[in-house]
C-alpha cells in the first residue's frame, strides 16, 4: 500500500528572504534561525525520489537488539541503518547524546508565558502558535512545519517541540536527534492507517549518507518553501482570546554568546543583567530533574 505525501511538513525555511514590507519585522529571528543548532535542519534541499523514500518506510524496522539501536531498511535492494548518532552527523544538529528533550515547567512557563508572551491557557496537551505574536509566532510555525513530525494542523505543538524552543533561546541543550529518532520510529509502528511519508527531506538525506552514490530515480517530489505570506498574517494578532502582545526577542536569539544564568536573571525582562559568564552550566535531563534549583518570581 503506497504510503500518502503530504508538503505541507518537513519544509524548507525562508533563510534568505527578500527584505522588505513585511518581512523586516523577522530579520532577528530570521537571522538566529541561520546560526542556530537546526540552520541546516531547515534549509538542506536534497532531490527526494519517491521510490526510495517509499522503499525505506516499507521495510524499516527497529533493531533494539543492538546498542545503541538502530533503525534497519533496505532501499535500492542495499541494507541500511541509522542511528541517533546517524541522525546528528547528517543534520548537523551538534547536541549530545545527553542533551535532555524536556525541561521542568519552570523553564517552559518562564519562556513561553513570561519571554515569549505566550497566553494560551495552562494545562492543554500541546502550544498553540496563535497565542504568540510575530517573531515568536514564526519561531514556532518553523519548528512545526519544518522540524515536527505532524501529518496535519498547523498551529499546536507538543511539549517535547516546545521544550526545544526553549533550549534553542536559552542556549542549553536540546537533542534534536533523539526526538527525530523517537518520531521515525513512531511512524514505523503506527497503524496502517495513520501511515505516510514522514520526513521526505531528512530521510532523503539519511539514505544519501548511507548510499552515497545512489541516482535519482523515479517521481521526484516537491519539498514546499515556507509561505512567505505569514510574515504578514503574524503581525496581528487575529480574533483570538485572550489577546497575545509583542514582546522582545531575548538570550540566544539575539546574543550568540549568551547562556542562560543560574541566578534566573532571565525569568523576566524586568529582572537585570541577562548575561552569564558560565558557558557550562549543568543542564536538565530528560526526566525533568530540579534538584538544585530555585526559582524567583519577578
Amino acid at each position: 500500500m503506497a504510503r500518502a505525501f503530504t508538503d505541507e511538513f518537513n519544509q524548507l525555511a525562508h533563510t534568505e528572504p527578500e527584505w522588505k514590507g513585511a518581512a523586516l519585522q523577522y530579520r532577528e529571528i530570521v537571522d538566529f534561525l541561520n546560526r542556530s543548532k537546526i540552520s541546516y535542519a531547515i534549509s538542506a534541499n536534497p532531490t527526494v525520489s519517491r521510490p526510495y523514500l517509499e522503499q525505506f518506510w516499507e521495510t524499516a524496522e527497529h533493531d533494539c537488539t543492538v546498542s545503541p539501536n538502530v533503525i534497519r531498511a533496505t532501499v535500492d535492494g542495499r541494507a541500511i541503518a541509522i542511528s541517533e548518532d546517524t541522525i546528528r552527523r547528517v543534520l548537523q544538529f551538534g547536541d549530545l547524546a545527553t542533551d535532555p528533550t524536556s525541561y521542568p515547567d519552570y523553564y517552559m512557563d518562564g519562556c513561553w508565558r513570561q519571554r515569549m508572551g505566550y497566553v494560551g491557557a495552562r494545562g492543554y496537551a500541546s502550544y498553540k502558535k496563535m497565542w504568540l505574536l510575530d517573531q515568536w509566532r514564526y519561531f514556532a510555525h518553523v519548528m512545526i512545519v519544518c522540524i515536527s513530525s505532524r501529518k496535519a494542523w498547523k498551529d499546536d505543538m507538543g511539549h517535547d517541540l516546545a521544550a526545544a524552543m526553549v533550549g534553542l533561546s536559552l542556549n542549553r541543550g536540546y537533542n534534536f536527534s533523539r526526538f527525530i529518532f523517537k518520531a521515525i520510529n513512531d511512524q514505523i509502528n503506527t497503524a496502517e492507517r495513520f501511515r505516510f511519508l514522514l520526513y521526505p527531506r531528512f530521510v532523503q538525506l539519511l539514505i544519501d549518507d548511507a548510499l552515497p552514490n545512489l541516482r535519482a530515480i523515479g517521481e521526484r517530489l516537491q519539498v514546499k518553501r515556507v509561505d512567505k505570506r505569514v510574515f504578514a498574517q503574524f503581525l496581528t494578532p487575529g480574533s483570538v482570546e485572550p489577546t497575545p502582545e509583542h514582546t522582545e526577542l531575548f538570550g540566544h536569539l539575539l546574543n550568540e554568546a549568551y547562556v542562560a544564568p543560574e541566578d534566573w536573571n532571565w525569568y523576566s525582562p524586568n529582572s537585570g543583567p541577562e548575561m552569564s559568564d558560565h558557558s557550562d552550566e549543568e543542564q536538565g535531563d530528560d526526566e525533568g530533574d530540579d534538584e538544585g534549583y530555585r526559582i524567583r518570581f519577578f
